[in-house]
């Protein structure tokens, strides 16, 4: 009986450190994994925002030319103004007006 006495006591020992090794190792995994996927998802981000710095970063390009075009019709369109408004004036003197 003595003999059967200690080897549940040794097998409930086993038992128990087996159970506190697998809880220790979840335990571990647990805090790897949060890590890794912390990480990951921090990659993740730094790419979305790449890609979106990208995306503006052509959008403004685009708008620039478009300015400069703007600008240069607006000096054209300002030079026939003021073609338009000497030869206005000459109208004026020449009708006696």
């Amino acid at each position: 009986m003595r003999i059967l006495h200690v080897t549940i006591v040794i097998n409930m020992n086993t038992e128990i450190l087996l159970l506190i090794s697998n809880m220790l190792t979840g335990v571990a995994a647990f805090f790897v994994g949060k890590r890794r996927s912390d990480a990951e998802t921090d990659n993740q981000v730094l790419r979305n925002l790449e890609l979106s710095i990208g995306l503006y970063k052509n959008i403004i390009d685009d708008l620039k030319g478009e300015i400069h075009e703007l600008n240069i019709k607006i000096q054209d369109l300002e030079k026939k103004v003021e073609s338009l408004m000497e030869e206005n004036k000459k109208l004026k003197k020449y009708k006696g007006l």
